[in-house]
């Protein structure tokens, strides 16, 4: 298998179609591909922001086969980190319809592929999808079994291209044909068609941000004052009635290298949008280069699957799975 290495990546056009919110998953397994890993987001424009890891299991290979020698580490490895990256703003009081946040963890516990696969685990593509309300998926070095309804999979090791560009767009468009545009700063309205829609009752049941401070300390004394109103009374003594009780409710408010990373997905944020499930093979550059992708780099293959976009929770406005 023909690896990427570290250059080549970093100078993928990135920034050219990633939009203003977006998030990006960069896989970076280990080790040095942590630091390296850093230096693509902040070349693409985005601010680390998170750090999930992979713990792997070995359940059916535990007798055998499973060890490793590495030159380049001190311990036997077992994980990888996918390092979560943000372009723009979002804010928990007011941008709801774009993010949900504290719904997952960020630690993945899944059995380890054979030796030699690229193979991520499935719980990645869910933790994006309940964190980031956007339905723009791309994720790049894409196979066969990364081919997901919802997204677009762009890789030289797929089988099948069914990608039109128009097909795609339309995806995103409301009942006039338009594309909303961001800039200026502005966020996505509640309303953007490229958002996945919500209800009242999906609203009132999903997670809440943790209060902010102010109230987390209003609650500390709610609930210090409570227990000394609760205690036991004395005999003689009548409790008190007006006991406080703690407010529950969250806010609302080296010569080029092949490196170890490079056979992982990566999911990014596109400008343009997206579909359900897309698999797609280009056997030249010219996709790429309608989204500033750098020319000279080896051209990859692209999956997608075009069926009407699915309501489940995606990344942001923008998301980018490497």
């Amino acid at each position: 298998m023909d690896y990427w290495t570290f250059e080549e990546i970093l100078n993928l056009k990135i920034e050219a179609i990633a939009d203003t919110p977006s998030f990006i998953f960069l896989w970076v397994g280990d080790g040095v591909g942590l630091e390296q890993g850093r230096q693509c987001l902040k070349k693409w424009g985005f601010r680390r922001c998170e750090d999930i890891c992979w713990v792997k299991t070995n359940k059916t290979h535990a007798t055998g086969g499973g060890l490793r020698h590495d030159s380049r580490t001190l311990f036997q490895h077992s994980k990888e980190h996918c390092l979560m990256g943000i372009k723009g703003t979002v804010r928990r009081s007011t941008d709801g319809h774009i993010i949900h946040a504290n719904i997952d963890t960020d630690i993945i516990i899944a059995e380890e592929p054979a030796y030699g696969s690229t193979k991520k685990p499935e719980d990645i593509y869910r933790i994006i999808e309940h964190f980031s309300l956007g339905r723009r998926r791309l994720e790049l070095f894409g196979e066969d079994h990364n081919i997901r309804s919802g997204w677009c999979t762009v890789g030289n090791g797929l089988s099948s291209s069914n990608f039109n560009a128009e097909a795609y767009l339309r995806n995103f468009a409301d009942k006039d044909g338009k594309v909303w545009v961001g800039g200026g700063g502005r966020n996505p309205p509640p309303e953007a068609p490229h958002l996945v829609l919500t209800t009242p009752e999906i609203e009132s049941l999903r997670p809440k941000s943790p209060p902010q401070k102010n109230q987390q300390q209003s609650s500390s004394m709610s609930l210090t004052s409570m227990n000394t109103t609760n205690r036991r009374p004395s005999v003689n003594s009548p409790q008190n009635p007006n006991a406080l009780s703690l407010n529950q409710e969250a806010s609302s408010a080296t010569p080029p290298t092949p490196v170890p990373w490079v056979s992982s997905p990566m999911p990014v944020g596109l400008k343009g949008a997206g579909p359900d499930a897309i698999s797609v093979v280009v056997s030249n550059d010219n996709f790429f280069g309608n989204y500033g992708f750098n020319n000279n780099l080896p051209s990859p293959q692209v999956g997608v699957d075009h069926r009407e976009a699915e309501s489940s929770h995606g990344p942001g406005a923008g998301n980018m799975l490497l």
